[in-house]
């Protein structure tokens, strides 16, 4: 079944070849973009049991209500027990009642995610394809679809809104933002972006990763202390917040956190903006970098704010296909722009290779082989295995400690 990987990525690679050199509109480009998109939508819709977290969300769809008079009482459950926002909770009641089937979830999910993704491809780079390939072989394209989807719903409107914003239409922001914020509450986050307004430079790189640094530093009073006072309560939403937030790492944590979420984003994003002639273009990248910025510096300062950091993912790897495609096109500071390249490329690498030693796998392996609905074969549920399994070493991670410590 993995033959529809070598296929994506044989269409997406002759398609870079055919039309990323184009500069203007052209219609069949538009016609390829979406062509992949629909590829796409299909590859993880019509998947069966790919990614580690969707397990969780099989499980508790079989919980779900068959009819729509129980869906009010089942949001407010869901919100209260588990902390799941309620339009999460009623697309699932949705395709519950009509289909019977979490397929129609998925479908659901990679078709609003990716639509949204590829829409924001349109608009902010000519490197469609080549932006679709390094968005599958980091892996981002299944986290989005699979791992994290509750986010992914979410992810999908806040883009379009940031979209509306940097367009100058920003009542789209105030219209996407709730709907965002009513399927994940880490949505929340966005209300930074209007406030990334200010310049970019080498010199907030470096206010950016002295902040950060600070931050670090004073991350057990600000998390112990400030977290608990403005949360306060209980509930499953403040529980879980609090979770993430009592997560601190080690000085070897952070400094590998402000490489992968600050300072290699900056040196790849600033590069492609410093090469953009449009004016227009230029504003809207610099504002993208703005916002890589601060979220950058939660990332790094605070481990379990590292997810935050997708909500400037698809920025960063939209920025990162413009900065590959003119990588060997301009001389100046090739070494550094190289060197910055291929120390992204052994992080991603990192990645790939976590391994888990209840089922003898690696990350990657939540992902390939792929597995579809035609086959549903069970020896996929390795893969929940192996979820539960980086559940617990998260919590045991050498780099990340809790603050009571």
């Amino acid at each position: 079944m993995s033959v529809f990987y070598v296929i994506f990525i044989l269409f997406a690679a002759y398609y870079s070849y055919r039309y990323d050199r184009i500069e203007y509109y052209d219609s069949h480009k538009q016609h390829r973009l979406w062509l992949m998109c629909a590829y796409m939508v299909c590859l993880t819709g019509f998947s069966y049991g790919l990614g580690g977290d969707k397990f969780t969300y099989m499980n508790e769809f079989e919980n779900y209500p068959s009819s729509f008079n129980e869906a009010g009482d089942y949001i407010w459950i869901q919100f209260m027990l588990r902390g799941q926002m309620p339009l999460w909770t009623l697309v699932n009641v949705f395709a519950k009642v009509v289909f019977n089937s979490f397929y129609a979830v998925q479908l659901i999910q990679s078709a609003t995610v990716n639509i949204a993704v590829c829409y924001m491809v349109s608009k902010y780079t000519h490197r469609y394809f080549l932006f679709l390939l390094i968005y599958f072989f980091t892996l981002q394209y299944f986290v989005f679809n699979t791992e994290i989807m509750r986010e992914g719903f979410a992810l999908a409107f806040i883009l379009l809104g940031m979209h509306g914003w940097m367009s100058h239409k920003k009542w789209l922001f105030f219209v996407m933002f709730p709907i965002g914020i009513m399927f994940h509450v880490s949505a929340a986050i966005t209300l930074l972006f209007p406030f990334a307004t200010f310049k970019v430079s080498w010199k907030v790189l470096v206010i950016a990763f002295v902040t950060a640094f600070g931050i670090w530093l004073l991350s057990d009073i600000l998390l112990s202390k400030v977290m608990i006072a403005v949360l306060g309560g209980m509930g499953a939403m403040v529980q879980k917040v609090l979770f993430y937030s009592f997560r601190a790492s080690t000085i070897f944590g952070f400094l590998r956190s402000a490489i992968t979420y600050l300072i290699f984003p900056f040196i790849i994003m600033y590069f492609t903006m410093q090469s953009e002639v449009s004016v227009e273009r230029r504003k809207s990248m610099e504002r993208m970098i703005a916002y890589m910025l601060l979220l950058g510096v939660l990332a790094s300062a605070f481990a379990g704010f590292t997810r935050l950091f997708n909500y400037a993912r698809i920025f960063y790897l939209i920025l990162m296909a413009d900065f590959v495609y003119m990588l060997f096109r301009q001389k100046t500071h090739l070494i550094i722009r190289v060197g910055t390249l291929m120390g992204t490329l052994f992080l991603i690498a990192l990645q790939y290779m976590v391994s888990y030693k209840t089922t003898n796998t690696y990350y990657y392996d939540y992902f390939y082989p792929y597995t579809c609905i035609l086959d549903e074969d069970k020896s996929v549920y390795f893969r929940e295995a192996a979820h539960a399994e980086a559940v617990d070493d998260e919590a045991e991670d050498d780099n990340v400690r809790n603050i009571e410590e």
